[in-house]
């Protein structure tokens, strides 16, 4: 297993541990759909693993696309200034976002 495949693992079997951030089912935060990113985010993350991180149609798609949603997201969650300020969804979407990030690294290295 890669280190990045191993990171990749380790970050969704954290996520799939993890309560949903109270108050934040059918929120849009950013002009993002909460539910529908996380969702997203894991549903990459669960096929670009089960496919033993081989190119997949489906994760070409939704990595880069969760990527700039959860870029969009964890900055708000996580400013103390904004009305949204959230430091558990902030370490929530930020996870995901981590997670993704690396699969995109790793899609991207891999066309290239």
């Amino acid at each position: 297993m890669t280190d990045v495949r191993a990171e990749v693992a380790r970050l969704y079997e954290q996520h799939r541990k993890l309560r949903y951030p109270n108050g934040q089912r059918g929120v849009e935060v950013a002009g993002v759909e909460l539910i529908l990113v996380d969702a997203y985010a894991a549903g990459c993350a669960s096929s670009w693993l089960e496919n033993d991180h081989e190119l997949d149609e489906h994760v070409l798609w939704l990595a880069p696309f969760c990527l700039d949603e959860l870029r969009k997201v964890v900055p708000v969650f996580a400013d103390p200034r904004s009305e949204h300020y959230r430091p558990y969804a902030a370490h929530y979407y930020g996870r995901l976002l981590r997670m993704v990030r690396l699969i995109t690294l790793e899609l991207v290295a891999e066309v290239a």
